[in-house]
């Protein structure tokens, strides 16, 4: 798509915004009628719907790197680049992705710090979300990785 497309197209959005903010009553009818029409038709929706969800499935590389490029700003052959540098596993446990969802491997995800926007590599699912469940502080990393090591031996007197 054309950089002038892409121009467009956020200008467009950002008019769309504006006019639901200063409007809302203008716009709860709008979205009212949208929504009464829909309902009056339910086999237009049960189509649209299968359409829709054909189209993903269709397309599913191609829509997973636009919303990387969306959310991260990564192209696809930067998410390429990071892949091939990491061998195709995690960055943090060396690993490929064993995740699934709905029956398909997950990518690996993009691992970046929330507050500068720096992407630091690509994670599997599992040590994506324990970085995140550990507020990606080193401190708190740091406390856990003593305390495995504090109860390291004792997990080997376990009396069964």
């Amino acid at each position: 798509m054309k950089q002038s497309d892409e121009e467009r197209k956020r200008r467009n959005r950002e008019r769309s915004a504006r006019y639901r903010q200063e409007n809302p009553e203008k716009w709860k009818e709008i979205d009212r009628k949208a929504k009464l029409k829909s309902r009056q038709n339910p086999e237009k929706n049960l189509q649209k719907l299968t359409y829709q969800q054909q189209y993903r499935e269709e397309n599913r590389k191609v829509l997973s790197d636009k919303e990387r490029q969306r959310k991260f700003g990564i192209t696809p052959k930067e998410y390429s680049n990071f892949f091939e540098s990491q061998n195709g596993s995690c960055a943090i446990c060396k690993q490929p992705e064993t995740a699934t969802r709905l029956g398909k491997v997950k990518a690996l995800a993009v691992d970046h710090c929330h507050q500068s926007g720096f992407i630091r590599g690509l994670l599997c699912a599992d040590c994506n979300m324990g970085i995140g469940k550990l507020k990606e502080d080193k401190n708190i990393l740091l406390s856990a990785i003593q305390y495995l090591e504090k109860h390291s031996d004792q997990s080997l007197n376990v009396v069964t």
